[in-house]
């Protein structure tokens, strides 16, 4: 599930990214420099939420 949350996201990234390359003239070597660091920051983050799920004790009834 971690990869398809980080596949969605990067799919996002791109395409607003395939934007500023029409847009504002950004070369392929800056986007493939901020996609991979957006993709790095995102996969931490999703990491950071799975790891607290994983340590929050569920209630026993």
């Amino acid at each position: 599930m971690k990869l398809v949350i980080l596949g969605i996201c990067v799919f996002f990234y791109a395409v607003l990214l395939d934007y500023l390359k029409y847009n504002y003239g950004l070369n392929l070597t800056g986007k493939v420099l901020i996609l991979s660091v957006l993709t790095g920051i995102t996969y931490k983050i999703i990491e950071k939420i799975y790891e607290n799920r994983a340590a929050t004790p569920k209630d026993e009834e």
